[in-house]
């Protein structure tokens, strides 16, 4: 009788923070289909890139993602002048920055109502938040997004290599990590590697930031009150890729957030992806 009891307290608690992380009804606004489809260029972990495609998953835009690879420079450069993403392209219209694209889309009534995404804040806080953890959240990120499977700008070695090169792991900046002499590539793979091993060391920060992340969001549906913004579309598009690390403890308002602008965006979460931190030594 007492396990039976124990076991019906613990469904009644699983089943209720579920239903908290999971709204089971997600209001969408109309579709819009234009003809043609426009089609943004990106690649799958870069949150500037997340930006675009949860702002058209708010509007209800339908559009085509191509996901180039990590190391193709020709497709970029050939749109925009340079290797960048996200590219948005619509006919002869080709555009890249992602709040610029996002002011056009916003503010143009052939990607259906406008004005659907409020104006940044300017919150003081959330930006203090995601500065605080820069550190934590590279370490933990950087080294899964080369680990784990299922993200298409990574299909390939080469792919790997090239994030591995442009993106360095602190404390060292940018210029001194692309350095070849000063870093050689076999290096950077060998730091990236311990720093998957050191996972452990950096999960206490990032869940006790999360905490006071929680006291942040306003609600599930907005984290500033009074509707989405670009706060969210910023704040959604850096948090998404903690997910990717499985032991991360999101507290119910924040899983809550997270689960209801993946359902709003149609941008999935990488829960399924998700690679167990490493025990600290």
């Amino acid at each position: 009788p007492l396990e039976a009891q124990l076991a019906t307290m613990l469904a009644i608690f699983l089943a209720s923070t579920l239903a908290m992380a999971s709204p089971a009804v997600v209001p969408k606004a109309p579709r819009t289909v234009t003809s043609p489809l426009p089609t943004v260029h990106v690649y799958d972990h870069c949150p500037f890139c997340v930006r675009v495609r949860l702002a058209l998953g708010v509007k209800n835009v339908k559009h085509n993602v191509n996901f180039m690879a990590n190391d193709d420079v020709a497709t970029p450069t050939a749109m925009v002048g340079k290797k960048i993403a996200p590219i948005f392209q619509h006919g002869d219209l080709i555009m890249p920055e992602s709040l610029d694209i996002i002011e056009y889309v916003d503010s143009n009534p052939a990607y259906g109502p406008t004005g659907v995404i409020r104006p940044a804040s300017g919150r003081k806080d959330i930006k203090a938040w995601q500065k605080s953890i820069q550190t934590p959240m590279r370490m933990l990120q950087r080294p899964r997004y080369v680990k784990a499977v299922g993200f298409p700008e990574f299909a390939q070695k080469d792919g790997r290599t090239a994030f591995i090169k442009n993106h360095q792991l602190p404390p060292y900046e940018k210029a001194e990590w692309k350095d070849d002499a000063n870093v050689p590539q076999e290096q950077r793979e060998k730091l990236y590697d311990e720093a998957f091993l050191q996972s452990g060391l950096h999960l206490p920060e990032i869940n006790r930031a999360l905490l006071d992340l929680e006291d942040m969001i306003h609600c599930p549906e907005c984290c500033t009150e009074g509707g989405i913004s670009i706060d969210d579309i910023d704040l959604w598009s850096r948090l998404r890729s903690l997910t990717l690390v499985r032991n991360v403890d999101f507290p119910p308002k924040v899983r809550a957030y997270l689960d209801y602008f993946s359902e709003l965006g149609d941008v999935p979460l990488y829960d399924s992806m998700a690679i167990e931190a490493a025990a600290s030594s």
